[in-house]
């Protein structure tokens, strides 16, 4: 599997457009989200020893057109980066292979005689995930949890539809943030 090629289209998930992606959210209903002003990523590693694959698995220009996506949303919703953070924000991606079989089954016409039609379409792709957590800073506990899910597009866009792509995505999976209020 050429693993690179997934790194570099794995958020190209809006390869026919905005409705192939579905996205969701859940939250800490007892959270106070209007109390959240402030946050900082949570520093992931970046070197990955003993696998390879895992290692090519993290792009950093990926990763770097994600962060200025969230960062970018979250400014328009009021909240900026500081050293005196309320809320954590890590990100986590990954990428499975899946296979559609649909059964047309088979046609029989008058007095069971063939009538034709009938057969096996089998199609398969790979599912693109993005899911994005907040993490209250004092509490160290998960309060919001934003998930997108998309067939990966095998085109490879070139830096700037991909981060198009990306703004899209993270601007669907951020439209619910904050929750509504109580």
């Amino acid at each position: 599997m050429r693993v690179w090629l997934i790194c570099v289209v794995l958020f190209s998930l809006l390869a026919v457009g905005c409705s192939s992606i579905s996205t969701s959210y859940d939250y800490d209903p007892s959270a106070d989200f209007t109390a959240y002003r402030t946050y900082a990523w949570i520093k992931q590693p970046t070197n990955i020893s003993g696998n390879a694959r895992q290692a090519q698995a993290q792009d950093p220009l990926v990763r770097k057109r994600i962060m200025n996506s969230v960062d970018k949303v979250l400014a328009e919703k009021g909240l900026r980066m500081a050293d005196d953070y309320q809320l954590l924000v890590v990100f986590h991606t990954g990428v499975q292979d899946k296979v559609q079989v649909t059964d047309w089954g088979y046609g029989y016409g008058p007095y069971r005689g063939w009538y034709g039609g009938g057969g096996v379409d089998v199609y398969q792709y790979q599912q693109g995930t993005l899911i994005i957590d907040f993490v209250d800073a004092e509490s160290k506990q998960l309060v919001w949890r934003g998930t997108a899910q998309g067939v990966l597009s095998q085109s490879q866009p070139d830096p700037e539809q991909q981060q198009k792509k990306i703004d899209n995505v993270v601007g669907k999976m951020l439209k619910n943030y904050p929750p509504p209020g109580k």
